[in-house]
């Protein structure tokens, strides 16, 4: 075979090129999307959420459009700020999704995270509509089908023990008593070593679930709650000598940690976890959640709707209430976020049997859906409705789980985001679902242009 040797030559050291062209096709999907997408109507809607905690009138110009484009990019691929960051800088195709085609112009990691965070969840959730709309506009989906189901976002935690927690609140506690210095602090010190000593022997010591063992752990973890009451005790007492902000974080620290000790009391007095409990010190919204599944049996985070749209875009929001519930009391959530996303009451409402209620079929039946698609429990109960639709519901069925499979797959970052609050956790959820249904719309652009190729 013959070699094309064209671009093999000896180069100099002290050769520097002032500029380079790269030829980037047009079926790349960053350079399909800086054609398509609707960028005034992402660009007001991002500043409307911007002005609500910056004044975007004063101060240096910023990039709007560069700052879109790396959102989009990031939320397509669930890249770190670092990655995002040397995308924007060396990724042609990222680079023309931004509008740097003529401009040799970047972002660092640190302005990206400050745009994503002034945008913030709801911004990212109006923008997620935006471009469902623009999909809808185009023909690509529309308001037939609404079929919903809820997933859990698992947060990114530990795994919760109450020994553990009682350490990390030992440590806390600690750093209260160094603010407030003298003696305070030296005492609060050797609480928390006493604190850690326990831990120490509970974890690496004290192994088996032989009675002997287990009696020594529960002992060595009332140890642990004693010493921790005396350092509440201690900040408690000693918090008015601090100067007001320290204070007032400070108070609500302890407040926070006299909680979580009155919910593991109660577990070491009775072995029965408490309603609504707490598993994190500073994921607050975080609730252990039954979903008795043969690989998790509980899964620790915050319970989502997301709801699949005709031909797989979706849209998703938090469940009101923190933790477990009935999926019959949603339906009414469900409506309120199809709503807000399309502006159209669905033809066809779609729900598993978790659903079937006599409150949820009122409510299909008084806002005139087409469809009541929700399976009925029961061996000998059947949905009243058409055969043909009854198939479509059970492929639509399928297909939504399918697409929260693919969402809480690791390229969009849904499920243990990098995020450390609660309100960042449910903006990684959002930027999760943007970037799923960016990815959407590339291909049904692109399924377009070939097909409009091909009738040329």
């Amino acid at each position: 075979m013959s070699t094309d040797m064209t671009g093999i030559y000896q180069q100099s050291l002290f050769s520097k090129s002032i500029a380079i062209s790269v030829a980037v096709p047009e079926s790349n999907k960053h350079r399909v999307l800086a054609s398509v997408l609707p960028w005034e109507l992402m660009a007001n809607t991002a500043n409307r959420f911007r002005s609500e905690t910056i004044n975007i009138t004063n101060g240096r110009p910023l990039d709007l459009r560069m700052h879109l484009g790396a959102f989009v990019a990031q939320s397509m691929n669930n890249w770190t700020d670092r990655e995002t960051e040397e995308m924007l800088r060396y990724h042609a195709g990222v680079r023309i999704l931004c509008g740097l085609e003529e401009s040799t112009n970047s972002l660092d990691r640190t302005s990206i995270e400050k745009f994503r965070n002034s945008v913030g969840k709801k911004g990212t959730e109006e923008l997620n509509y935006i471009i469902v709309q623009h999909a809808i506009g185009a023909g690509f989906t529309g308001s037939e089908i609404c079929s919903s189901d809820t997933t859990v976002q698992e947060a990114p935690i530990q795994h919760p023990t109450e020994v553990g927690h009682m350490k990390k609140i030992s440590e806390k506690l600690v750093g209260i008593g160094k603010k407030i210095g003298g003696k305070i602090s030296q005492a609060m010190a050797t609480l928390g070593n006493a604190v850690q000593a326990a831990f120490t022997e509970s974890r690496l010591f004290t192994r088996g679930k032989k009675e002997k063992a287990i009696k020594r752990k529960k002992e060595l973890s009332r140890q642990m709650h004693a010493a921790i009451e005396k350092m509440l005790d201690l900040a408690a007492k000693n918090l008015p000598k601090l100067s007001k902000k320290p204070r007032e974080k400070s108070l609500e620290q302890v407040a926070l940690y006299k909680r979580m000790q009155k919910q593991i009391i109660q577990w070491l007095k009775s072995g029965k976890h408490p309603a609504n409990k707490i598993i994190s010190l500073w994921d607050l919204e975080a609730r252990a959640i039954t979903r008795n599944k043969a690989a998790k049996i509980v899964e620790f985070g915050r319970r989502w709707i997301v709801t699949r749209l005709m031909r797989g875009y979706i849209i998703g929001d938090a469940c009101q209430k923190l933790g477990g519930d009935s999926d019959v009391k949603i339906l009414d959530e469900v409506l309120i976020n199809f709503l807000n996303a399309t502006g159209e009451v669905p033809e066809n409402i779609i729900y598993d049997r978790g659903g079937d209620g006599e409150k949820n079929h009122k409510i299909l039946s008084d806002i005139g859906v087409s469809n009541n698609c929700i399976f009925l429990k029961g061996k000998n109960t059947k949905m009243d409705i058409r055969p043909e639709v009854f198939e479509m519901a059970r492929t639509e069925r399928a297909l939504s789980e399918a697409s929260i499979a693919t969402v809480k797959h690791n390229k969009y970052g849904f499920n243990k985001p990098r995020a450390r609050s609660a309100d960042s956790c449910a903006l990684k959820a959002q930027a999760a679902f943007l970037g799923f249904n960016i990815n959407h719309l590339v291909m049904d652009v692109q399924s377009t242009w070939n097909m409009a190729l091909e009738i040329t």
